[in-house]
């Protein structure tokens, strides 16, 4: 798979140490896919301090659970589909109904990625792409998500 947010380790390299319970390893996650993961929940509820509390309570279910150790590729989409899941069922929980999100046509490859659950050659298809441009397309709204509301990890 290729990387979609550039770091100095891999996800490979991530989910190996994930599997060894090593702690650096939720470090590296945590500084390589936090500013994303912030990003779309921010996008979900325009309120930066719920935003980071959902954040933060994900990656601690996620440790807690071990969700991670379990995998052995895919790490940002299954990262996505988690912490999409995980916002709207707090949203739930709460009686918080989330912003739709823009139906730019960026949003909408996260739509069909986290909401749909399809997998990248099913979003290509759907949008008649080749399977490296639809990477293109999810690199560049994750790097947006990442970069608009400057999320300090």
């Amino acid at each position: 798979m290729v990387a979609i947010i550039q770091n100095s380790i891999s996800d490979e390299q991530i989910i190996a140490l994930l599997k060894e319970n090593n702690d650096s390893a939720w470090e590296s996650l945590y500084d390589k896919y936090a500013p994303v993961m912030y990003g779309l929940i921010y996008n979900l509820t325009d309120d930066k301090v719920l935003a980071e509390r959902i954040l933060i309570h994900a990656f601690i279910q996620l440790k807690e659970k071990q969700t991670l150790s379990r995998i052995n590729s895919g790490l940002c989409y299954t990262l996505l589909r988690y912490i999409y899941t995980f916002a709207t069922n707090h949203f739930k929980e709460y009686g918080i109904i989330p912003k739709t999100l823009n139906p730019s046509e960026e949003v909408k490859l996260i739509h069909l990625f986290c909401i749909q659950c399809n997998s990248l050659k099913e979003i290509a298809s759907i949008l008649n792409l080749t399977e490296e441009r639809t990477i293109k397309k999810v690199r560049s709204q994750l790097l947006k998500f990442r970069n608009q509301n400057k999320f300090v990890a």
